[in-house]
């Protein structure tokens, strides 16, 4: 069973494992609400637990709550004790959503798995796999590696009223490359599989993505990350350098209308959606949000990047690392223009870094590993 978080963000990285899982031949019930039901899309049975309920939602009710919480991640992502502040956000915004959680575990103890592949802080997954006396995975979506240990803390109440401890056995799946953060020492490593939803792309859109273009392309896909003002700010900066810049620009923007920026250049298109393969088959180098699925994809696909120095929710961390391992240039949203774009395209060291990354990720275990792990973790326990 997987417990995931009903964001894209933390469903995304899960569907290569599923898909894996599947292969072999093992029964997956995907447990979550909002975008985590996109692993039905995928090909994996969902069970919806509170239905309407987004990652969206819960932040907008965390904030409306709890304030506080809030302007402290904002203030302290970069501290030692960001892990514990993410922590207590979480468990505030668990408790924020008792149907979620209660169904949760109350699917666990119906369905009864041998495992439970669960996202990162998210507490009933764990307090399922303890009261059935099974194994708990945590599945990472790179970059922020908390522990069960840190929700046991932060969300004492739920461990109490079921009468449970974090479980016996428990193990971390991380994906993300060890030249750009030293695992920890027992993790499994999984190398990244790049996927962003499933869907059908109309033979135009795909022929245009998938051929070489006269000019190098750049790439602007903001995910489900930042706030409107934070897109417009940078579809504004794009649509304002285009013309005047030896480029053309791809901008893939689900959630934005650009209907009031009027008219688009000649060098720019839009998308609503467009799968990592095809985006980035022919792209010099991709801004986004700093998301983990957009770094890694990115890299995954040899591609250089930009982040918008935006605050929020894990990014300043990813921006941090990313600039360390030499991936990425993280500036000033209104920096993004035409000299940022042709220093971008003349740099000669972010493409080699990122083509050492690529091949590492390449060289990492592969989800069908990974899943001979699991099967091992659950005969070693019966």
């Amino acid at each position: 069973m997987m417990t995931i978080t009903p964001g894209t963000g933390h469903t995304y990285p899960m569907v290569p494992l599923a898909w894996a899982l599947q292969m072999a031949g093992h029964e997956v019930l995907v447990v979550s609400c909002g975008p985590g039901l996109e692993m039905g899309n995928a090909g994996v049975r969902t069970v919806d637990v509170s239905p309407g309920l987004s990652l969206g939602m819960m932040q907008g009710k965390l904030a409306a709550n709890h304030p506080e919480l809030g302007a402290k991640l904002a203030q302290e992502a970069l501290d030692a004790n960001y892990l514990d502040i993410i922590g207590s956000a979480v468990a505030a915004a668990l408790r924020l959503q008792p149907q979620m959680v209660e169904g949760m575990i109350r699917t666990a103890e119906q369905w009864r798995p041998d495992v439970i592949v669960h996202s990162p802080l998210l507490a009933p997954g764990l307090v399922a796999a303890a009261k059935l006396g099974i194994p708990a995975v945590q599945h990472e979506f790179g970059f922020v590696r908390p522990s069960g240990k840190i929700m046991r803390k932060a969300y004492p109440d739920l461990f109490e009223k079921h009468g449970v401890e974090l479980p016996e056995v428990q193990a971390t799946i991380d994906i993300t490359p060890p030249s750009i953060q030293a695992p920890e020492p027992d993790s499994w490593m999984m190398g990244f599989v790049p996927y962003n939803g499933s869907g059908a792309l109309p033979e135009p859109i795909f022929d245009f993505l998938t051929n070489a273009p006269a000019k190098p392309r750049i790439a602007i896909t903001l995910g489900s990350g930042p706030a409107p003002e934070e897109a417009a700010l940078i579809f504004r900066q794009v649509l304002e350098m285009a013309p005047k810049t030896d480029a053309e620009f791809v901008m893939v923007v689900p959630t934005v209308d650009l209907e009031p920026f009027g008219p688009l250049p000649d060098n720019v298109r839009s998308f609503g959606w467009a799968p990592y393969s095809s985006l980035m088959a022919h792209c010099s180098a991709v801004i986004h949000h700093g998301g983990p699925g957009s770094a890694l994809g990115a890299i995954a696909n040899g591609v250089p990047q930009v982040i918008p120095d935006f605050k929020g929710l894990a990014r300043p961390l990813i921006a941090d690392t990313m600039v360390q391992r030499g991936l990425a240039r993280v500036v000033p949203p209104e920096e993004i223009g035409k000299e940022l774009v042709e220093s971008l395209l003349a740099d000669t060291k972010l493409p080699a870094a990122t083509n050492e990354v690529r091949e590492e990720i390449r060289n990492m275990p592969k989800p069908h590993e990974v899943v001979d792990r699991l099967a091992a973790l659950v005969e070693a326990g019966k």
